[in-house]
């Protein structure tokens, strides 16, 4: 039994539940400096999204429509919904592919399916909280997303 599947839904949720958030933020707000956390609200969003679409491309060969501009939170935005929405469509092929190996150039070396589709999937967990944080900074609640929610409400 597999829990990828389980995993890519609730990385969608709690993606989803960040950006409810970050959309009432002003563009000040989301591009405030957080060094200690690895960037602002806006750069780790654009970074979270980018390792989304990396290892989606890498793994499927489906890659991103458009030019992203970092800069642009509604191109976040769509970037988020691409990943979401082609991670779950790939999700059989990819958990039958589970033990094949895919090359990652950044680390000039293979992994397993499984091993990239974890990787995703903790790491969102990590700039996440960081986002968080900058939601607290400018002084809105951030969300709860941790995994046992997600599971209370959908399973």
């Amino acid at each position: 039994m597999s829990n990828l599947r389980d995993l890519f839904e609730y990385n969608t949720w709690a993606n989803n539940q960040i950006l409810a958030v970050t959309d009432k933020l002003s563009e000040e707000q989301r591009t405030a400096p957080m060094t200690e956390l690895g960037g602002s609200v806006q750069e780790l969003l654009a970074h979270t999204a980018m390792v989304e679409a990396a290892f989606l491309g890498l793994m499927t060969g489906i890659q991103r429509a458009s030019k992203l501009d970092q800069n642009s939170y509604p191109d976040l935005r769509a970037l988020f919904e691409h990943n979401s929405s082609n991670f779950l469509a790939s999700m059989e092929g990819l958990e039958a592919r589970a033990g094949e190996q895919f090359n990652v150039p950044w680390f000039a070396r293979s992994f397993t399916i499984e091993q990239g589709l974890t990787q995703v999937a903790t790491h969102s967990v990590q700039h996440r909280a960081g986002i968080c944080a900058g939601i607290a900074r400018a002084g809105h609640e951030a969300p709860g997303i941790d995994y046992i929610m997600w599971l209370n409400v959908h399973r």
